[in-house]
C-alpha cells in the first residue's frame, strides 16, 4: 500500500513537471522552430524590443503567420508575457535563448 502511494505522488509529480516547462523553453519549442539562423524567419531574442512594442506587435496582429493553428492563445500570452519580461527595457534583458 504505502509503495504504490509513493509511485502515485511520484507519477503526479513527475507529470507536473513536465507540465511546467518553463515560459523560456515554450518560447524555444513554439518560436524556435521558424525563428532560428536559416529558418524560415529571422532569428529573434526578447531584448530585439521594448516591452511595449512586443506587446503591441502581438496585439495589433503583426505576426505575419497566423499562429492560431500552431500555439494556444494561452500558450502565446506566456510567450508574450516572457518576452515582455526580457526585453531591451526591462529589469532582466535576454538574448540568444535561440540557438543559432
Amino acid at each position: 500500500m504505502r509503495k504504490s502511494l509513493i509511485l502515485a505522488v511520484l507519477g503526479v509529480m513527475l507529470t507536473a513537471a513536465g507540465a511546467m516547462a518553463g515560459p523560456a523553453d515554450l518560447f524555444v519549442k513554439t518560436c524556435g522552430q521558424c525563428h532560428v539562423k536559416g529558418g524560415q524567419a529571422p532569428p529573434v531574442n526578447p531584448a530585439d524590443k521594448a516591452m511595449s512594442v512586443w506587446e503591441k506587435y502581438f496585439r495589433r496582429g503583426r505576426h505575419p503567420v497566423d499562429l492560431s493553428g500552431k500555439i494556444s492563445s494561452d500558450q502565446l500570452q506566456i510567450v508574450v508575457e516572457y518576452l515582455k519580461d526580457h526585453a531591451a527595457d526591462s529589469d532582466q534583458p535576454l538574448a540568444a535563448v535561440i540557438p543559432k
